[in-house]
């Protein structure tokens, strides 16, 4: 095999490798998004009571996030939760919001508009699918022209 046979073999596999993962890693969070919703087949209305900030410390530094606690009926009850996704400020007090929740958990709930492992997984599927793209690509251009490449 050439020098140029082994580097495009390699660089192929390793495009292909990194696009799996990615695609394996997308799958994973839309099959978890996919689930969650199954479970989370009760809805009702809710009312952020308050917007707490929270300072979640990353390998790259300290985040401010902001985080809803949402009040909403479930079976007759009031409950009084923080939602577990926070990031920007865009809830206010005394908003209304749509809540998805496990009937028989009421404490597993999501707010509607909150999409990201639905979003996650979508972007992991493409950038996964742009990787594997990008090795087949070069491996079919490098069989069809011989190692040669023309630029015009």
């Amino acid at each position: 095999m050439t020098h140029s046979g082994l580097f495009t073999l390699i660089f192929t596999g390793v495009w292909c490798l990194v696009g799996v993962v990615f695609l394996a890693v997308g799958i994973g969070l839309r099959r978890r998004f996919f689930r969650m919703e199954e479970r989370l087949r009760a809805r009702s209305e809710g009312t952020v009571a308050e917007v707490v900030r929270r300072v979640n410390q990353g390998a790259r530094g300290d985040s401010v996030g902001w985080y809803p606690i949402v009040e909403f009926m479930a079976d007759g009850h009031k409950i009084s939760l923080e939602s577990a996704s926070g990031g920007r400020k865009r809830f206010y007090e005394g908003q209304k919001v749509q809540v998805l929740y496990d009937p028989d958990d009421p404490t597993c709930f999501r707010l509607e508009s909150d999409n990201t492992l639905r979003l996650m997984g979508g972007i992991f599927l493409a950038v996964g699918l742009g990787c594997v793209t990008i090795g087949v690509a070069v491996a079919l251009l490098v069989k069809v022209f011989g190692g040669s490449v023309p630029i015009e």
